[in-house]
């Protein structure tokens, strides 16, 4: 019997339309993750990463092709099914970090739960294990002006692992961080993989891609191999 892949892409195209002009983005992308894996998606500003991103995390829905999280094929879902499958299997952490400035650490870790109205002392005690499992326990009380970048984005990766997804979207998730606090992240995030958690990680940044265990590069709205994008890079620097 053939394995399933926890996220599958097969021909998967995107349009944007301003008016009667056409913005082609994506073009035929085929790729997949398996449970357990970390995978980065690497490519520059304008490769169509972000847009493959918010397909993957169920903001966005392609023209074309398809899409499955496990067996379930997420083309064609209603907004409201696309909302609970979102909500119920992908934890997102941003480049921004995208916390509620007047609210504390724990009450930022705690929201997903309140969406998903698990009972208040669960979901404190949620909360409070992973920010511990971050190494933030201490800091459960401090509102996000109140910590460093690196400190609210460990919150961020908090807030992300306390529903229990099956995948954790990490887009640039260094990106707002100096080169040293950057490497402190992506060791939680190495060390999450290690624990068994399934990651998809969209950089432009070659080393932070490295952390991966697999990179899939994209450019122009298109995968290439390893080697096929080292080429395009080198041409494209070289005009």
């Amino acid at each position: 019997m053939q394995a399933t892949h926890l996220l599958d892409l097969q021909n998967v195209t995107k349009t944007y339309h301003m008016g009667d002009v056409e913005f082609p983005v994506l073009h035929g992308i085929t790729f997949s993750v398996d449970a357990g894996e970390f995978v980065s998606v690497l490519g520059p500003s304008g490769s169509g990463k972000s847009t493959l991103m918010n397909i993957i995390g169920c903001l966005d829905v392609a023209d074309d092709g398809t899409y499955t999280i496990g067996r379930r094929a997420v083309t064609g879902l209603s907004e409201r099914d696309m909302a609970k499958l979102r909500n119920r299997d992908i934890g997102f952490v941003f480049q921004s970090f995208q916390l509620l400035p007047r609210i504390s650490a724990l009450e930022n870790v705690m929201l997903p739960l309140i969406y998903a109205k698990v009972p208040r002392k669960q979901r404190i005690a949620r909360a409070m294990a992973e920010l511990a499992r971050v190494g933030l326990a201490d800091k459960a009380d401090n509102l996000p002006r109140q910590l460093s970048g690196g400190q609210q984005q460990r919150v961020a990766i908090a807030r992300a692992l306390v529903t229990r997804p099956r995948i954790i979207l990490a887009d640039e998730p260094t990106g707002a961080l100096d080169r040293t606090t950057g490497a402190q992240i992506m060791d939680i995030f190495r060390a999450l993989n290690e624990e068994g958690i399934t990651i998809v990680m969209i950089t432009h940044d070659h080393k932070v891609a490295s952390y991966a265990s697999r990179v899939v590069h994209i450019l122009d709205g298109r995968i290439y191999s390893a080697e096929e994008y080292a080429a395009l890079e080198s041409a494209e620097g070289g005009t």
